[in-house]
């Protein structure tokens, strides 16, 4: 019996550790296991929020990332555009009818060359007869009114007349010199030379032919009256065009036209042949969009060669260019997406580089315009650069 109970007693002291370690692993196994969040060694975020990945000595050693540095100054940025000839501005000239009248006399030819000066056409026209007699009415009654005046000075001066009848003999005087400039003034308002209108004072009759004479020189164009034609005031009766210079219009889409500024060199080559070339630079660009095609418009005025470019004809411009405000070109290879949107990876030190974002606006010649967010003379990783957007995806695992 003794034995017994000694028996139980060593059971009951034995087994009392065994229960509490079971108790003390049940309790450890209900508790949650605490989350373990830690970046990875290569990743951290300590730049200012922005994502800077730090390479080992080992990982430079293998990646063998090659760089390049941005440049603010984008060199050899070219921008190719369609073009259309016109006649330039002062090189092209409407010719067109001041009076009505009949066309009795057409001087001159399409295509044929003509000189500053030189008649086109003769018109018949009462008007302009009856602005002749006018004219020389009033040239008549001027001098009517100058001997007068000098007379009546000798009167008042001998006090034979009154110092009332001078104010009156000059009151006269001036509206006859007035009258006298007006009727000049409409002759020259309708095209008259000098030397025709001087002319008129010794004709013996009033011829009411009014003479059409050419404002430049140049090539008579169209001709759009024919003889004995009635033309009515203001109606067009032909085109001269100087081919000495013309004006190009260049159509750019918005955004190539941002880049664009007064003073810009141009190359104009034909459409298909580009054996002849010229060169120029930009004369303007018009502030709006071009209703038909809407495209910005560059003007560009040139010295033609040889007779060309011709208006009408459709030429091939390359505009080279600097861009308005601060800009930044970008090798192409340096440049990756995550998801949407352009990504580089700038060099900080030998084993650091930082993960930016950027705003592309153009991409020419191998190059990303970049309108912001970069420094000239930046390193950027050129190679490896799948590698680097690898190591960046760590900082979504951190997360």
């Amino acid at each position: 019996m003794i034995q017994f109970k000694h028996y139980l007693l060593f059971i009951l002291v034995g087994g009392l550790p065994l229960f509490f370690v079971s108790c003390s692993g049940d309790k450890v196994a209900n508790e949650p296991a605490a989350e373990v969040s830690e970046t990875p060694p290569s990743i951290s975020g300590d730049s200012g929020g922005k994502l800077v990945i730090h390479l080992s000595d080992k990982e430079k050693g293998e990646l063998k990332i090659e760089t390049a540095k941005v440049s603010s100054n984008v060199q050899n940025y070219s921008l190719l555009a369609p073009g259309v000839v016109f006649p330039a501005s002062g090189h092209v000239s409407i010719i067109s009818t001041p009076i009505d009248g009949r066309i009795s006399a057409v001087m001159v030819r399409e295509g044929e060359l003509i000189r500053q000066g030189q008649e086109l056409f003769k018109i018949e026209s009462l008007v302009f007869g009856n602005l002749v007699a006018e004219y020389l009415q009033a040239i008549a009654e001027e001098k009517f009114q100058t001997t007068r005046l000098e007379r009546m000075k000798q009167l008042v001066e001998q006090t034979i007349s009154s110092k009332s009848e001078l104010d009156r003999a000059m009151s006269d005087y001036q509206r006859a010199t007035a009258a006298s400039i007006a009727a000049f003034a409409k002759l020259k308002a309708i095209g008259v030379p000098d030397h025709e209108i001087e002319a008129l004072k010794n004709a013996e009759k009033i011829d009411p032919t009014l003479k059409i004479h050419a404002p430049i020189s140049g090539s008579l164009d169209q001709r759009m009256v024919e003889l004995g034609q009635s033309v009515n005031a203001l109606e067009k009766l032909g085109r001269i065009i100087d081919l000495k210079k013309v004006l190009i219009r260049g159509y750019l889409s918005p955004e190539d036209a941002r880049f664009i500024v007064a003073g810009d060199s141009v190359k104009i080559t034909r459409r298909e042949n580009g054996n002849d070339r010229l060169t120029s630079v930009v004369t303007s660009v018009n502030p709006g969009l071009d209703e038909d095609n809407r495209s910005v418009v560059v003007n560009i005025e040139v010295n033609s060669s040889n007779g060309w470019p011709k208006p009408g004809e459709n030429v091939r411009l390359e505009i080279s260019t600097s861009s308005l405000g601060e800009v930044f070109a970008v090798p192409l290879k340096a440049v990756t997406y995550d998801g949407n949107r352009a990504v580089v990876f700038v060099q900080k030190d030998g084993n650091t580089f930082e993960k930016r974002f950027i705003e592309i606006t153009e991409i020419r010649d191998q190059f990303a315009i970049v309108s912001g967010g970069m420094q000239a003379d930046e390193e950027l990783a050129v190679s490896q650069v799948f590698s680097l957007k690898a190591l960046s995806r760590y900082e979504l695992i951190a997360e």
